[in-house]
């Protein structure tokens, strides 16, 4: 099944340095050197920061170069049902 988001193929590619939603928390990551990262940003159920708020963590999913944004879509998926995120 194909997953889809707000990213395309031609963005990865060619997004400036920031940090980059495609939905669900997925991210691109891009640095200043040009370097691309995709991360996912969850909500671990039952847990709570220091404030009382859920607890939000961030995954590394593999850099833009071998991950493919399909790919990052799918492992994003996965970790938010791991963490208990409907």
């Amino acid at each position: 099944m194909a997953l889809s988001g707000k990213l395309t193929k031609k963005l990865v590619e060619n997004l400036g340095p920031g940090r980059h939603g495609d939905g669900n928390g997925l991210y691109l990551v891009v640095d200043p050197s040009g370097a691309r990262r995709w991360i996912v940003r969850v909500v671990v159920k039952g847990q709570k920061n220091k404030k009382g708020a859920p607890l939000r963590t961030d995954f590394g999913l593999g850099g833009a170069d071998i991950v493919t944004i399909n790919q990052a879509r799918e492992r994003a998926l996965e970790y938010r049902r791991l963490s208990g995120h409907r």
